[in-house]
């Protein structure tokens, strides 16, 4: 209980954080447009400790849970009310609605705007720490020699057994890692290849296939058979299989594809070819991978923005599909607040354990998928939220007049209504996380 304890609060510290930035982004924004901010807060509740400058209370509150940046404009709202105005027309200086409502947009999109940008720069740092893993020779061949495996398949032409994969699309390959990840973010096109048969060089074009169902291009890694690591004295890391049930081994895949639990498999050690018996099918070993410090190639800018894109359009499906009352994707993508929080302080605890540069990648990453979520969330059409303030000051520059004071309030406790609900519902996967499986 208190590791798990422990993993919240790293968590809630990491979201809380990402909270902040975003309530920066409408601090920012509103000094720029000349609005007053009466209150910038770190944290919800009793004052802790504050500093004033420049007309804002710059306050540390007792509660750690994100942050509200507070703008000057309820008593224009209030002198509304009290004149029975059709308008808030008397207002303040520095009131936020002394300012255009097109100002009023650009500071209420400010906070989507910095949670996103503050995703992309996560991610674009954590594009240049390097990072060690696993790395095979990019040696290929057609699944459909392997039918076992794969099933029956239609062959890529140009490819044979044993080509040396080495750049598509203009794209080096250090390994088969990079080809692969190529390969499966270009499904379903056409691509010019470059190949090594035998020695030579050649180029070829990978067609995309249909495949069970699938679209694929077709070919699979060939892995030497060559142990890594073992779970069992009987074999040792540098073993190489030879045989095995009677038939030779040249790869991983002509092990895997004998089918059977148990068989007698021959290996060579040192020179000496020994015998082990497999049974239940169970293999006690590991295979043998080269390691490869390794740092993402793309521009870090360009990473960033492409990673957070993705994490911002997965959040808006996740959330169009809990609107849409389809519960199973949407349960299936959204975690509750204390939920995410463990699995960002266990994720990043765990990846510290391994080194520093891992956990720094792995907090990074997180932060940049909250930051991601907080974006996505904001711009709901809720007049609690952001969004749905956007919309209201696009309505206002398009009739050229504020709402009523009267409208304001009752958009007001509708939004706040809504955003109970919301909370409700996002805290219920957190009670059903964890007292309900």
């Amino acid at each position: 209980m208190l590791i798990t304890l422990m993993y919240i609060l790293i968590g809630l510290l990491g979201i809380d954080f990402a909270i902040f930035i975003h309530e920066l982004g409408h601090f920012i924004a509103a000094r720029f447009f000349h609005v007053d901010v009466e209150v910038l807060s770190y944290g919800f509740g009793p004052r802790l400790l504050s500093i004033f400058s420049r007309g804002t209370e710059y306050r540390l509150s007792a509660i750690p849970l994100g942050g509200y940046c507070r703008m000057k404009g309820s008593e224009d709202i209030r002198k509304a009310l009290d004149n029975d105005e059709k308008n808030i027309s008397s207002t303040e200086p520095g009131s936020i609605y002394s300012i255009h409502p097109s100002g009023r947009f650009m500071i209420y999109a400010a906070g989507p705007a910095a949670s996103f940008i503050a995703a992309a720069l996560f991610l674009a740092v954590l594009s240049l720490i390097p990072v060690a893993r696993l790395s095979d020779p990019a040696c290929i061949a057609p699944i459909n020699q392997y039918p076992e495996l794969f099933g029956e398949a239609e062959k890529q032409p140009g490819i044979e057994h044993g080509d040396i994969l080495i750049s598509a699309g203009g794209e080096d390959f250090e390994d088969w890692q990079d080809a692969e990840r190529y390969l499966r973010s270009h499904q379903g096109q056409e691509i010019n290849a470059e190949i090594i048969r035998n020695g030579i060089r050649m180029e070829t074009v990978l067609e995309p296939l249909e495949i069970n169902g699938n679209t694929s291009f077709g070919i699979t890694n060939l892995q030497a058979p060559v142990i890594g690591r073992s779970m069992s004295d009987d074999f040792l890391p540098g073993d190489v299989i030879i045989e095995a049930d009677g038939k030779e081994i040249d790869s991983t895949l002509d092990l895997y594809a004998i089918g059977k639990q148990d068989f007698v498999m021959l290996i060579e050690r040192d020179g000496e070819i020994l015998e082990r018996i497999i049974q239940d099918g169970q293999l006690p070993f590991a295979w043998h991978s080269d390691i490869r410090v390794y740092s993402d190639s793309e521009h870090p800018l360009a990473y960033g923005i492409r990673r957070s894109s993705e994490m911002f359009a997965a959040a808006l499906s996740a959330i169009g599909a809990l609107l849409s009352f389809n519960a199973d994707d949407a349960l299936t993508s959204l975690t509750g607040p204390v939920q995410a929080a463990e699995s960002i302080g266990n994720m990043t605890v765990l990846a510290f354990q391994d080194n520093a540069g891992s956990g720094i990648r792995a907090f990074l990453l997180l932060l940049a998928a909250v930051s991601a979520s907080i974006a996505a969330g904001n711009i709901l059409p809720i007049p609690a939220l952001d969004g749905g303030q956007m919309l209201i000051s696009l309505a206002e520059a398009i009739r050229g007049k504020s709402l009523s004071p009267r409208a304001y309030i009752i958009l007001g406790i509708t939004g706040i209504i809504l955003a109970i609900g919301l909370m409700i519902l996002v805290y219920s996967l957190d009670i059903k996380a964890y007292f309900f499986q």
